[in-house]
């Protein structure tokens, strides 16, 4: 028990100096404000939480809270999917990097780490967007 006074003890320290305490604050509100957005999408769009995505109601949505702007998007007006496969830099793993392209030309991107479940919404990602008629481009970076 010792160990928890002296770490309440250099907390109580370190957060007498502002720019500490006022770190701390910011870091807090941009975690709870990112869960707070991942939850609201989740919501509307009917997925799970852990998910990054949910195609639904003609839908595609973004679960990630860190994604900037409207992370709704019709199906209609998505003209095509580009997934990359990258590796990781120094073993860190790879990753998806998803990039969707609007008819009107804006573009909308997001990244998954690869995981099975990853690749097993990607493989779900891909047989949704068959269906819906959205061309889909696939690149494997990993084996360069």
């Amino acid at each position: 028990m010792k160990v928890f006074e002296y770490f309440l003890i250099g907390m109580k320290e370190m957060l007498s100096y502002d720019i500490a305490r006022n770190a701390l604050i910011l870091i807090a509100f941009f975690i709870l404000l990112i869960a707070y957005r991942r939850l609201s999408i989740t919501m509307k769009s009917g997925g799970g939480f852990w998910s990054s995505y949910k195609i639904a109601g003609g839908f595609f949505y973004i679960h990630s809270g860190i994604v900037p702007g409207n992370r709704k998007i019709l199906l209609k007006d998505i003209d095509e999917v580009t997934i990359h496969l990258l590796r990781g830099r120094h073993m860190s793993g790879k990753r998806y990097h998803i990039e969707l392209t609007m008819k009107d030309g804006r573009h909308k991107a997001f990244m998954i780490g690869k995981s099975r479940k990853a690749v097993a919404e990607i493989d779900a990602m891909k047989r949704q967007l068959k269906k819906n008629r959205v061309k889909l481009h696939y690149y494997d970076y990993t084996k360069v």
